[in-house]
């Protein structure tokens, strides 16, 4: 029985060379720029969102005049109510994706007595957007 040739070292080279390229190749597949994602050799992290999602639909439902009543039925309870500021309400939202990057909401509704003085809102999404990662119960589309 004959003894089996040592692999030439043009193979060798040739065997290592498709290696790496594949391994560069399913690397490259697994990073990207989308901020949803927390990216290659990190621990695998989730979006956060915490507080009242509000959207400018919404907050347009709130006049001023409006019942404190009025308003906790129309977008719901603050989340902050302080009781130095009674006459105040904020409702706050964050949403932080999973590299650690933050979006803010806030909207601020003034009262005199019970009733809507002012209102004070950043800007808003101006509707429900199934691509707003901060809508509650979004979904990420499947990658194809």
């Amino acid at each position: 029985m004959p003894l089996p040739h040592p692999p030439s070292l043009a193979n060798t080279l040739r065997i290592g060379a498709t290696t790496a390229s594949i391994a560069v190749a399913l690397v490259a597949g697994c990073t990207s720029g989308d901020r949803s994602q927390s990216g290659l050799f990190k621990p695998y992290r989730i979006s956060i969102p915490q507080g009242n999602y509000l959207n400018q639909q919404m907050l347009d439902q709130v006049r001023e005049g409006m019942s404190r009543e009025q308003v906790r039925l129309a977008i719901g309870t603050p989340l902050l109510s302080d009781p130095f500021h009674p006459d105040r309400w904020d409702y706050v939202f964050r949403f932080q994706y999973p590299n650690g990057d933050a979006q803010v909401r806030r909207v601020t509704i003034r009262f005199e007595g019970d009733s809507v003085s002012k209102i004070d809102a950043e800007k808003l999404p101006e509707r429900d957007d199934d691509r707003d990662p901060a809508l509650p119960g979004y979904r990420p589309p499947k990658a194809s």
